[in-house]
């Protein structure tokens, strides 16, 4: 078991900025300045699965939102709790630990909040390792496992329970619910034991996003942090590239991906390569000349080439130069099961992931 400590919160802010893959922090920046203040009084536990029984109940813990910025309209504080309590309601048992719907942006640092509230324990794993927009895009919905049942709370206080057959089906009615609720849910789902999720989960997410902020927070060049990324996490550079052109596209993707499509258009100003970076509220497909550089689930981010500061969709404006990475997912999400969730075409770009067959 870990103690987390303030730094240890900011240090993880920047590194599930780093894996949120171009999307706006702002959300993120609040919950962590909230968690800092309470932190000295009321410690997080970070644990390990393995140091749970192995029947124990785990429940991921996340917003899912649909419309407006969650940092817009915060939760009043016991969403998650009554998510929590509905969910034990429902399996006639008492959740053991908490762990993150997604270990980047939000949803990464939401369960050490609630864990503050709850004094449940945080377990350093999550479903993803990374973020993916659709809530069915787990490594745990891969291996067969239920999203069932899924407990909900929005701005308004009005709560719903959803048992669906498929976490495909699940995507639909909870998409449709939280529209309903004013935009965005508290939510908890995927109930797992603990040897579930010691087998079909990844694991390290919280201790990765806090090694990361600590290489990009700390001192030294852009250049020098690289080097340290690819030791840590197999990083490799696609372009130092020039944007030429930003295209925020008008087509409407398939109702399950809750955002409009867009492009990055950039020149590799070293040796004329044109590098393309199509968005699907992350980024999910990286060409260079044409041809696939990198693609999901492939975490594919970017950074100044200054200080290597993490750089969003909103910090992107023609005529900056910026450092293109990509970092391997976890190996589970390469199988076949887990490629049909995460490649390209499940954002439904006729695109195959390099070691998809």
């Amino acid at each position: 078991m870990t103690k987390l400590t303030a730094d240890d919160i900011a240090r993880l802010t920047t590194g599930a900025h780093f894996l949120a893959c171009c999307i706006d922090p702002s959300s993120l920046g609040i919950y962590a300045d909230m968690i800092t203040n309470a932190i000295s009084d009321h410690p997080i536990n970070l644990v390990s699965v393995d140091d749970l029984d192995q029947d124990a109940l785990v429940v991921s813990i996340g917003i899912v939102t649909q419309g407006p910025m969650v940092a817009e309209m915060l939760p009043s504080g016991d969403e998650f709790l009554t998510c929590i309590a509905d969910i034990e309601k429902r399996l006639g048992r008492k959740v053991t630990a908490i762990y993150s719907l997604a270990a980047a942006n939000v949803n990464a640092i939401i369960p050490l909040m609630v864990g503050l509230q709850s004094g449940l324990p945080v377990l350093d794993s999550d479903g993803m390792g990374r973020v993916f927009p659709m809530i069915f895009q787990s490594t745990l919905n891969a291996a067969g496992l239920s999203i069932s049942p899924i407990t909900m709370m929005g701005v308004t206080g009005e709560r719903a329970t959803i048992e669906a057959a498929t976490a495909f089906r699940a995507e639909i009615l909870v998409r449709a619910v939280v529209t309903e609720m004013g935009g965005w849910a508290a939510t908890a789902m995927y109930p797992v034991t603990a040897a579930q999720m010691s087998t079909n989960g990844v694991h390290g997410s919280i201790s990765r996003l806090i090694k990361i902020g600590r290489i990009l927070d700390g001192e030294g060049s852009a250049d020098a942090k690289f080097v340290k990324l690819v030791s840590l996490l197999g990083a490799t550079r696609i372009a130092r590239a020039r944007v030429t052109h930003l295209d925020s596209l008008a087509r409407q993707t398939d109702r399950q991906v809750p955002s409009h499509a867009a492009s990055i258009t950039l020149e590799d100003e070293s040796n004329g390569r044109i590098v393309r970076l199509e968005i699907r509220n992350e980024i999910v497909l990286a060409l260079v000349d044409g041809a696939v550089a990198s693609a999901t689930p492939d975490i594919i981010t970017m950074l100044s080439t200054e200080n290597a500061k993490v750089l969003s969709l909103e910090d992107i404006t023609v005529g900056r130069v910026i450092d293109i990475l990509s970092v391997p997912a976890d190996e589970k999400w390469y199988t076949p099961e887990g490629l049909a969730l995460s490649s390209p075409q499940a954002f439904y770009i006729p695109v195959k992931h390099p070691r998809q067959a």
